[in-house]
């Protein structure tokens, strides 16, 4: 069963992102707290949606985004999606982002928007499910220097 995520979810999406991203190709090692932390984040903003599939009353995947306003229209930004690895490539993950947009189109939103990285599994499957990549847009980012204040000069 596919339907919208709710807090009492957390638990177990955090065990499916931890698993998922501890596979091939990221290798992440996410503590469950961790984990647990970064979709209570996700998911907080009143302008957040997340999708979950339930079988037997355990979470196979997890997509977590928000609703943002642009130029054409407000649109669903996916933070985060994520299969169990030992169902990936079932038809499961083609499923919650199918059922997403039917939810989605009723509310009017005008498109979906997400970073993948290039050349990884994920990217074929966005591409299978109909998204496409913009050759003038690039994915940017910095780290700070950390620092005890804001008037910490060294």
């Amino acid at each position: 069963m596919i339907r919208r995520y709710i807090p009492s979810d957390l638990k177990m999406a955090a065990e499916v992102f931890r698993a998922a991203f501890a596979a091939e190709p990221w290798n992440e090692e996410w503590s469950l707290e961790l984990a647990e932390t970064r979709i209570k984040e996700l998911m907080s903003a009143p302008q957040s949606i997340g999708y979950v599939s339930e079988e037997n009353g355990v979470i196979q995947a997890v997509l977590c985004g928000r609703k943002l306003t642009y130029l054409h229209g407000v649109e669903y930004v996916i933070d985060e999606f994520c299969v169990s690895p030992d169902i990936q490539q079932s038809g499961i993950g083609t499923a919650v982002l199918d059922y997403a947009r039917k939810d989605l189109a009723c509310e009017n939103i005008a498109a979906m928007a997400l970073l993948t990285g290039r050349g990884k599994p994920s990217e074929r499957f966005y591409i299978k499910n109909g998204f496409k990549g913009i050759d003038d847009m690039i994915f940017m980012y910095c780290f700070f220097e950390k620092k005890e204040s804001i008037n910490d000069q060294t």
